[in-house]
């Protein structure tokens, strides 16, 4: 069974695909950097302030990564057709990602003025409210996941398999932000792994868009 579509072959432009292969990458290198795997709660901002400058770049490069899954998003949405109501789920997706990328601009910013003030300048440097961010970004990110996996699934871009890889990312996410919560042990470290499946499904989404055109 092939994992691209005709429609998937009609025309993702040169940019959209490749930024389906780096925007995972950079999101996932810029993460790693920021704070190790697993961190959460207070933890988590402990880890901003202790990695300095390193998270500072972290969280730059993961910003990148968003907006390039932003790009992508935008692309996809543009080639799927409009049968039944997959481009109207496609049109909610990129909506959903761009404000998104406006909530990951803001919480970014608020975690480089943790890393700039450090340790010692955490205690005043806005943890709390981070945290707050952080789990509002997260909630609209996996709310986002599930118009996109309903638009790739109906539209025949790809498999419609990894649309319900998505949707099920999606509402694994949201029980374990709404029942289990960020700020525990558990929760950081199901949300760690969530991001991780996430970027190798759109990853190899976009690798998959790209040796289409040689099919």
């Amino acid at each position: 069974m092939s994992l691209i579509t005709g429609a998937g072959r009609s025309g993702l432009d040169p940019v959209a695909k490749w930024s389906l292969i780096f925007a995972p990458i950079l999101f996932i290198v810029g993460g790693m950097m920021t704070a190790p795997f697993g961190s959460y709660h207070m933890g988590l901002v402990q880890e901003i302030a202790a990695n300095g400058d390193t998270a500072k770049l972290g969280l730059t490069i993961g910003l990148v990564g968003v907006a390039l899954y932003v790009r992508s998003i935008l692309g996809l949405t543009r080639i799927t057709p409009e049968a039944g109501n997959a481009l109207a789920r496609m049109r909610v997706a990129s909506a959903g990602a761009v404000a998104l990328l406006a909530i990951l601009t803001i919480q970014s910013g608020m975690a480089m003025g943790i890393a700039g003030a450090g340790v010692e300048g955490m205690a005043t440097s806005g943890g709390g409210a981070f945290l707050g961010v952080q789990t509002a970004g997260t909630i609209v990110a996996l709310l986002t996941v599930i118009p996109l996996a309903g638009g790739l699934a109906a539209g025949g871009l790809v498999s419609k398999y990894f649309g319900f890889v998505l949707l099920a990312l999606a509402v694994v996410g949201l029980i374990t932000v709404l029942a289990i919560g960020l700020d525990t042990e558990t929760g950081g470290l199901i949300n760690g792994v969530l991001q991780g499946v996430w970027g190798i499904v759109i990853l190899v989404i976009g690798i998959i868009m790209i040796n289409g055109d040689g099919d």
